[in-house]
């Protein structure tokens, strides 16, 4: 009766290093094309308190508005 036991322990081996490969894979990082992508997938995952964005929004109301200058002065420098 002894190997019936051993394939027990070789299928349950088998099946632990299977486990710990997914989860190896889970917890691995992930590779991003650059610095903006990753951020831009940070604040996807990240929730903001409702006090911080509240604020935030305060403080952007706050900021002076842009200066607007037609495209030929843009271009012209003038």
């Amino acid at each position: 009766m002894t190997p019936p036991k051993k394939l027990t322990h070789t299928q349950q081996a088998e099946e632990q290093s299977a486990v710990g490969h997914q989860q190896s894979q889970s917890q691995s990082g992930q590779e991003f094309a650059s610095v903006e992508e990753m951020l831009r997938h940070d604040a996807g995952q990240t929730h903001v308190p409702e006090t911080i964005g509240q604020r935030l929004q305060e403080s952007v109301r706050k900021l002076p508005a842009p200066i607007r200058q037609s495209w030929w002065r843009k271009l012209f420098g003038a």
